[in-house]
């Protein structure tokens, strides 16, 4: 079972490959990935927003990188994770 900081290395590098053809940088906020379960839940923003305010770069309708802490698995959170999560008041 992966620990927090190594999901969050795996979130990092699977951001940084997946947004390659992106026209922003972006970050994972650290200060609002959590664990629930055997998840990591990444949510991220551009690195323009995040670290200047600009709002023109700041990304909308962007799911959050889960990783499953089991496996190492990356991938972005589906519609009905999101909602799952929103039920719960973890997002």
């Amino acid at each position: 079972m992966l620990d927090r900081k190594e999901a969050q290395e795996l979130a990092e590098r699977y951001l940084a490959e997946r947004s390659k053809a992106w026209f922003h940088d972006v970050r994972l906020i650290l200060e609002e990935c959590f664990v629930d379960g055997d998840r990591f839940i990444g949510p991220y923003n551009s690195v323009g927003f995040l670290d200047h305010g600009d709002e023109m770069a700041r990304l909308a309708g962007n799911y959050p990188v889960l990783v499953d802490l089991r496996t190492g698995e990356c991938d972005l959170i589906t519609e009905a994770d999101l909602n799952d999560l929103r039920e719960r008041g973890l997002f």
